[in-house]
């Protein structure tokens, strides 16, 4: 018999939004330790996470595109039940159907992630 083994992550990533204006939503995005260790989150310069918004299906931008970031290395520990939550501002929003997909800038935890929809 042979067994499969299975990584069990234990960040987790929830995303919602709140309406903040007629064209803007503010997103929350949290990530928690469901775990019962400590996780280590590494951030390799000043972003702290990515996201590529959608309308009507077509690609509207990605964050990171175009910008420059500080030049930092920093890690954070994550406790068990800990969380890590950022608002994110999304402003000048055309009408239409969005998705978003938002997801922590750490490469050593690439399902670390969520996705949402909402009409403007």
């Amino acid at each position: 018999m042979y067994r499969i083994g299975v990584l069990l992550m234990s960040l987790e990533a929830k995303l919602t939004y709140s309406e903040s204006g007629p064209d803007s939503v503010m997103l929350h995005f949290v990530v928690e330790n469901t775990g019962g260790s400590s996780e280590k989150v590494t951030f390799r310069s000043g972003q702290r996470y990515d996201y590529i918004l959608y309308r009507d299906g077509a690609r509207v931008e990605q964050f990171s595109e175009g910008k420059m970031f500080t030049m930092i290395y920093e890690e954070i520990m994550v406790g068990a039940g800990q969380e890590l939550s950022f608002d994110i501002p999304l402003k000048n929003l055309q009408s239409g159907h969005h998705k978003v997909m938002v997801w922590l800038a750490d490469s050593d935890w690439p399902g670390v992630r969520d996705r949402l929809e909402f009409d403007i």
